[in-house]
């Protein structure tokens, strides 16, 4: 008999892409075809939109992202037991996070 105890997460995370441009009149964007938060952008620093020519990631954003998944990863790890409780909420909530000019945003 084997039995599958999944790891409790309190965010559960869905990353669609991994870069977007930051200039608002560019649709240009790299999708993330794992979905999973935790893939390196490193290589995107200080690269120029192809479509655009402006700056894809600047090193302040990444290590600011970097930096907030680092909170989340250790919240999910250390308090993730309280995912056993979800069946209690009544209510899923989402939010989409944008890091821009050295600032988190959050958009409800």
């Amino acid at each position: 008999m084997q039995i599958k105890i999944e790891k409790m997460k309190i965010f559960e995370i869905e990353q669609e892409t991994l870069i977007e441009c930051d200039n608002p009149k560019c649709d240009y964007n790299i999708p993330n075809e794992t979905k999973d938060p935790n893939v390196e952008t490193k290589q995107y620093i200080n690269m120029p939109c192809p479509k655009c020519g402006e700056n894809l990631l600047t090193q302040k954003d990444y290590d600011l992202a970097a930096s907030f998944m680092r909170v989340v990863n250790w919240m999910n790890k250390y308090f993730g037991w309280l995912g056993y409780f979800k069946w209690r909420r009544k209510k899923e909530y989402s939010t989409s996070v944008k890091i821009k000019d050295n600032k988190i945003n959050i958009v409800e």
